[in-house]
């Protein structure tokens, strides 16, 4: 990969490896720079638009898509685990990086990650027609139109029964254990992260236990609080840390820590 000096656009082969990760504070403005061509800005939503509906959604599943080490577009998908139907809310390409495979690889690898939901029997999809439309797109990928209209929006649907679910490992238990050092460790500052962090409990399914506490000694090397985390697997502790509750946490603890560090291990 090179960039474009005149432009700072990076220039990526087609036989880049292409990844769905997470929205975190570090690609945030990144995603949100990301365009479409003026002429397919009646397709789809900003990204900005995306982003503030997934933050009051916790059913939201928000990606960006990367092609290796840049990220080339945005993808969300409605992750409602008690419903069959999965639905593809917003899927869109950087103008500078369409016309080389990525969304189809990116809406590949969102199919493989439906079929590993549970319930999931098919995606959902809807566009708004016109010159230029996505339709074909979707067509290309096995989508077909169910002649259901909302909101003025036609809606496809795939077909996932009788795919193949991904085979899964085997899972250990696993604990998190961070540790954080605040810029100032007051007692007000400390018992607002001690109070936020004790209010995951129940509020993530995937989070089994939480342990908060505050150091009492004092030393040189010491931090000022401890968590403790445990899950039933990594992919859970992985959810857990995409979930809108805990990155709302997460975003407080960012603008008060000086340091953290962090240990995470599976019972044998």
């Amino acid at each position: 990969m090179s960039t474009n000096s005149a432009d700072n656009t990076a220039v990526i082969e087609r036989t880049a490896v292409v990844s769905l990760r997470p929205i975190t504070a570090d690609n945030l403005r990144t995603v949100m720079r990301l365009q479409v061509a003026s002429h397919q800005d009646q397709f789809v939503a900003p990204n900005t638009a995306s982003l503030a509906e997934a933050a009051y959604e916790p059913l939201a599943w928000p990606r960006a898509i990367y092609a290796d080490e840049t990220a080339v577009g945005f993808v969300m998908l409605y992750d409602d685990p008690f419903t069959p139907e999965y639905y593809l809310w917003r899927l869109m390409i950087d103008a500078r990086y369409q016309r080389l495979g990525f969304a189809t690889r990116a809406v590949q690898q969102l199919v493989d990650y439906v079929v590993s939901r549970p319930n999931a029997s098919e995606l959902r999809v809807s566009y708004v027609p016109g010159e230029d439309s996505p339709h074909s797109f979707y067509t290309r990928l096995d989508f077909v139109d169910t002649g259901e209209v909302h909101a003025g929006e036609h809606v496809m649907r795939l077909d996932l029964r009788g795919r193949v679910r991904p085979a899964e490992a085997p899972t250990r238990p696993l604990t998190h254990v961070v540790l954080m050092r605040f810029q100032e460790p007051s007692a007000e500052t400390l018992a607002k992260a001690s109070a936020m962090l004790r209010a995951l409990q129940g509020r993530i399914p995937e989070l089994r236990s939480i342990e908060v506490g505050l150091d009492v000694l004092h030393s040189g090397r010491s931090y000022d609080l401890a968590l403790i985390t445990r899950f039933d697997s990594l992919a859970d502790m992985q959810r857990y840390q995409d979930h809108p509750e805990h990155v709302a946490v997460l975003q407080y603890l960012r603008s008060v820590l000086a340091a953290s560090v962090a240990v995470d291990y599976e019972q044998p």
